[in-house]
């Protein structure tokens, strides 16, 4: 035996097949980048893409997951599944950044935005979640869309001290809808953000379903003004398989 050679360990034939899907992966992902399957294109369905790659549909599907993570096609539930748009990822800020968190974890496009409000007298359990008393409540629902499907979901609790202090005029709903997509992260001097997982999309969403699935992350966000005061308290349910979370961590020793 030569003993100046390493010895390379063999791979089983059972740790082979087990690594097929990653072999499948690499040939999908290679055709993405040469655009044989371009940006916004479907992918073949998935009994005539498995037959392609000559591999059985629970390969071909474990390879998809992969491409599905990396964020490099969506499934849309009864479609298929779509290549998606190549952006760059902003090395800038992530989820640190004081911004809508649904729109920073959502992975996916959002083309239409549908609102409704109601105004209430503050229960114990809103006054305490709001951390403040107040009289009255603002509580608002909107259901994120794509393409005519809703696929996320908002429920905001905002004390009526806030539409005053901030002028919104609840007569318009698009003022109503500006405050709260936009300005009021302006507004804000600082967010709290708590991520948990929750089975209570569907039904707390009421009028749509955001996913065949019960598995959803939950966004607890709280934002405050200058003086320390809730200024609007908003539950954000984004489907699990659509949540991606950027995060940019300093060592502040290296600065």
């Amino acid at each position: 035996m030569d003993r100046g050679r390493k010895m390379i360990p063999e791979i089983s034939s059972e740790k082979q097949k087990k690594l097929k899907h990653v072999k499948v992966y690499d040939q999908l992902f290679k055709k993405i980048q040469d655009g044989v399957y371009p940006p916004g294109s479907k992918l073949p369905s998935e009994p005539n893409l498995a037959e392609q790659m000559g591999v059985s549909r629970m390969t071909l599907r474990r390879a998809l997951a992969l491409l599905q993570e990396d964020g490099l096609i969506s499934n849309i539930q009864g479609k298929g599944n779509y290549i998606k748009e190549l952006h760059t990822i902003s090395k800038n800020f992530g989820m640190e950044k004081l911004q809508h968190p649904f729109y920073a974890c959502y992975n996916d496009e959002i083309d239409d935005l549908e609102i409704e409000f109601r105004i209430e007298p503050a229960t114990d359990a809103i006054s305490k979640n709001l951390e403040r008393k107040t009289a009255a409540v603002v509580i608002s629902d909107r259901w994120y869309k794509f393409d005519g499907v809703t696929k996320g979901y908002s429920l905001s609790f905002i004390p009526i001290e806030t539409i005053s202090e901030y002028d919104v005029d609840l007569n318009d709903i698009n003022n109503l809808k500006d405050f709260m997509e936009d300005r009021i992260y302006s507004i804000a001097s600082k967010s709290s953000c708590e991520l948990s997982f929750t089975t209570t999309g569907n039904f707390t969403a009421i009028k749509y379903e955001l996913s065949h699935d019960e598995m959803f992350i939950l966004i607890l966000e709280t934002l405050y003004n200058s003086n320390g005061n809730v200024i609007i308290s908003t539950k954000h349910y984004i489907p699990l398989t659509m949540f991606r979370m950027h995060l940019n961590v300093i060592n502040k020793l290296s600065e």
